[in-house]
């Protein structure tokens, strides 16, 4: 660890998008917007780096999100990332959650989240599926190298598949994981040669959960 270069190891940060408009009992729109207020981003924006490289889902709340935050933060690039997406509720989106409910009743259940890990609603997909585009993902960046921070803005669907990734978390594990709006995951990605070397894999969890800015 101590003879590898400061190029070899770069900082990933992870958001989770705002709140989003929806119906009280409704499950929100696939492409919900932020709700229309002013949020207080100081302590995250005091926490994230500039000029770094920021990969956004495309749904409009993460586009938001990120259009907020980068004003203060001179990104170095800016990417759409399709794979980064949450997961997709197919026709239960902007339905009664009652009505849904009716449709689980008899379907097994989990402690902690809407659905199990391995059921699809109709025209959608499972949190399985999810996981699979998102590794696919970190897949990718681990056999990249970076010459700055990687900054993802996305949703909790996606940052609890990444650290299902990262840790080896059973999907259903990873389902019962929170991460509140505006917060989300700071981790390191060692470049793939070092990480191949030892025991530890590729990937540092530093923070999970609400970013606050350190002195």
């Amino acid at each position: 660890f101590w003879m590898i270069g400061k190029d070899d190891i770069t900082d990933f940060y992870f958001i989770r998008h705002g709140p989003v408009v929806k119906k009280d009992g409704h499950l929100p729109p696939h492409d919900a917007p932020l709700i229309d207020q002013t949020f207080d981003l100081d302590a995250l924006v005091k926490t994230l780096p500039h000029h770094a490289d920021w990969h956004i889902s495309p749904l409009q709340r993460a586009q938001q999100t990120a259009s907020l935050l980068t004003g203060h933060l001179a990104p170095a690039s800016k990417i759409t990332e399709p794979e980064l997406a949450e997961q997709h509720f197919g026709d239960w989106h902007d339905q009664p959650i009652a009505t849904i409910w009716q449709q689980l009743a008899t379907l097994p259940k989990h402690n902690w989240s809407f659905i199990t890990h391995d059921f699809c609603p109709p025209h959608g997909e499972s949190f399985d599926q999810q996981m699979r585009r998102v590794a696919s993902w970190c897949d990718l960046q681990e056999r990249k190298r970076f010459t700055t921070a990687q900054i993802v803005v996305a949703h909790i669907g996606t940052i609890r598949a990444v650290l299902a990734h990262i840790l080896g978390l059973p999907a259903d594990t990873a389902q019962a994981i929170e991460i509140p709006y505006f917060g989300g995951l700071h981790t390191s990605l060692m470049t793939k040669d070092h990480a191949a070397q030892n025991q530890g894999g590729a990937w540092q969890i530093h923070q999970l959960g609400k970013f606050i800015s350190v002195a």
